[in-house]
């Protein structure tokens, strides 16, 4: 019966009257408390939503109403997962936002329970936001599916699949690139043609991977023509209008635009007027499936006319674009009044609510207890570290003064090493406070009876306070430290060293599926140097470059001699350092901290501590950077 139900799945994209024929001939075969009749109804909800939304209402509520008896949700997750998804979109069909949101929300607590996480709900909350028009969120979502698309996939047809994660990533792409991030959005759109390219023949028609072929070229010309490398727009655009049958309602459209726009930029006035006739012809025929193409016509004609010199031709089709644009804006009101975060926030906060009003007052009082402390250490690290730099600051300041503030400048500094000293004391003492609070959240999250967003909580303050404890240790390794420590030297086959590092660090790489590469040429590399500092340079520098590098990525570690000198390389595959802010990379308060790629803390003490290390072992650190391709770390150190 299961596999009947994947064919007539498969069946969906390309003969809808078909599935839905061969859907209800099982009907008379499913039992009443079968499951698989809740696999009926959400299906069939799902076959009516291009033909009616009222059977597609009634099929949902079915499919729900299978679910009254709550053993059945326990027992078949999956099903009920997918059941309040379809009762979401109806809901969201029908505008009534809110509702929606709460459906979603249920089956967001589903998925926690044991149901196969398969990027459907991603994928609703992607289809939210960039109807909101927040394209960041949408893209995180989308990017977010596509990922769980490939972890959770056992119940797709590969056709289905297909279909599924290729308009995932080409979804996140047009996000991000709506959104104003153009570096991502070429990334994902590079990463859904490679998945095209890489899917066979045999498995998906050749017209559907055309179709598919046609859009991803139509979306990196636009992307490329934004980021000014016209020549390659062009090409990729042309590409889209060679592709034999893609245009089907009309979809040759938007590539002519965009088209038509780059000519603008070149001055080509007489291929932009050709293309505007060919995208208006196809406008008068596929109107109502391209409005947005529509109103873009307009605003791109507008000025063409302009540059003809015909500024009346150009003033009325601007008014006209201004017009469809605010009659399109006017249709979506209701939805860009929905604050989906708050609405997120008053569903936890009302599961909250009937939790905490089962238990009693202390454990309330005494998780607000923990989360004030939180608030409390912060503040006092912020202004720790507020205090230094102002300290530091004002030490440099007063060296400038002449001889005779020489006998005021001796204590001025005799004071500032007493309230190092004070404040060393005092990141001393925090650390025992924030150990016994992290302790106790993760003791409170061995107890089963507290709720998920409880939970969810205590993980929150047990992960502050882990990451309040590393920023300490991190001030009293750097700001906070004895700069006159002496440093214990010993002779150590660096070669051996990096290589440890490599290995203990590949699980971390793991966790994003990277591959830490090591090149050697196996010889030992002998140097006077303190094991533990130096270790953690090595740290430092492979932990960024797993940071910031992209999910399944490969980062390159190498080690070998540069005429008298040990020379060590460190290169990632990420995001790259800007110009703006390669000068102050290596500074301890700098502002060109960034977070990972998977949103990974940063504290921005790494490179600081890396520096003087190296300096003290009289030793040079520095790098290559190119945005959107990566960065390279360069470490030398004098050879035994």
């Amino acid at each position: 019966m299961i596999d009947k139900l994947r064919r007539i799945d498969s069946l969906n994209f390309t003969k809808g009257d078909s599935a839905m024929r061969e859907l209800k001939k099982l009907r008379p075969q499913l039992g009443n408390s079968d499951s698989l009749l809740a696999s009926y109804y959400w299906r069939m909800a799902r076959y009516h939503e291009y033909i009616g939304l009222k059977p597609m209402g009634l099929y949902a509520d079915s499919a729900i109403g299978f679910f009254a008896v709550r053993s059945r949700a326990d027992k078949y997750p999956d099903e009920y997962f997918k059941a309040l998804l379809i009762k979401g979109d109806v809901e969201l069909l029908n505008k009534k936002y809110v509702v929606a949101l709460n459906y979603y929300y249920q089956a967001k607590n589903v998925l926690t329970v044991k149901s196969c996480d398969n990027g459907d709900l991603a994928n609703k909350m992607g289809t939210i936001y960039f109807k909101q028009r927040n394209f960041l969120y949408a893209g995180r979502f989308w990017a977010e599916s596509a990922n769980k698309l490939a972890a959770c996939n056992s119940e797709f047809t590969k056709q289905r699949l297909f279909y599924m994660e290729q308009g995932a990533l080409n979804n996140a792409g047009v996000s991000y690139e709506r959104g104003g991030l153009l570096d991502t959005a070429k990334y994902y759109y590079l990463k859904d043609l490679d998945f095209i390219n890489k899917t066979e023949a045999g498995q998906i028609g050749s017209h559907d991977l055309n179709s598919a072929r046609a859009v991803v070229y139509d979306n990196l010309g636009g992307v490329y023509s934004k980021l000014g490398n016209l020549a390659l727009a062009e090409d990729y655009l042309h590409k889209c209008l060679a592709i034999p049958n893609a245009n089907i309602d009309g979809t040759n459209i938007t590539p002519l635009l965009k088209l038509a726009d780059l000519y603008l930029k070149t001055g080509n006035n007489a291929k932009a007027a050709k293309v505007f006739v060919q995208s208006k012809a196809l406008l008068d025929r596929y109107y109502k499936d391209n409005p947005e193409s529509y109103i873009q016509y307009h605003f791109l004609y507008a000025q063409y006319m302009y540059r003809m010199k015909h500024p009346a031709d150009a003033y009325l089709y601007q008014s006209k674009y201004i017009r469809l644009r605010d009659s399109v804006n006017n249709l979506s009101t209701d939805l860009f009044k929905l604050d989906v975060e708050r609405e997120l926030n008053t569903l936890r906060q009302k599961q909250a609510l009937t939790y905490l009003e089962q238990k009693d007052k202390v454990r309330e009082t005494y998780l607000a207890g923990i989360g004030v402390f939180v608030v409390l250490s912060v503040i006092i690290i912020i202004l720790i570290t507020r205090n230094l730099k102002r300290s530091k600051r004002n030490h440099r300041e007063t060296t400038l003064k002449n001889e005779q503030l020489q006998l005021a400048l001796d204590e001025l500094e005799r004071v500032n090493k007493n309230y190092i000293r004070i404040m060393r004391v005092m990141a001393h003492d925090l650390r025992n406070p924030l150990s016994g609070m992290t302790g106790i959240a993760a003791m409170l999250l061995d107890d089963d009876e507290f709720s998920e967003d409880s939970r969810h909580m205590l993980k929150l303050i047990e992960t502050t306070g882990a990451h309040t404890m590393e920023m300490i240790n991190e001030l009293l390794k750097t700001g906070l430290a004895d700069e006159n420590e002496q440093i214990l030297k010993q002779t150590i086959d660096l070669q051996s060293l990096l290589f440890d590092s490599v290995e203990l660090l590949q699980f971390r790489a793991d966790e994003k599926q990277q591959k830490i590469v090591f090149e050697s040429d196996g010889v030992p590399m002998m140097a006077d140097v303190n094991h533990e500092k130096i270790w953690r340079v090595f740290n430092n520098l492979i932990v960024n470059a797993i940071k910031f590098s992209h999910a399944g990525k490969e980062i390159k570690v190498s080690i070998g001699r540069h005429k008298k000198n040990i020379l060590i390389a460190i290169a990632d595959s990420g995001i790259g350092i800007p110009e703006n802010e390669r000068d102050s990379i290596f500074e301890m308060f700098t502002a060109a901290k960034k977070f990972g790629t998977n949103g990974e803390q940063p504290f921005g003490l790494g490179l600081s501590i890396s520096k003087k290390i190296i300096e003290k072992h009289n030793g040079k650190i520095w790098f290559d950077s190119t945005v959107g391709v990566g960065t390279t770390f360069y470490i030398e150190l004098p050879s035994k």
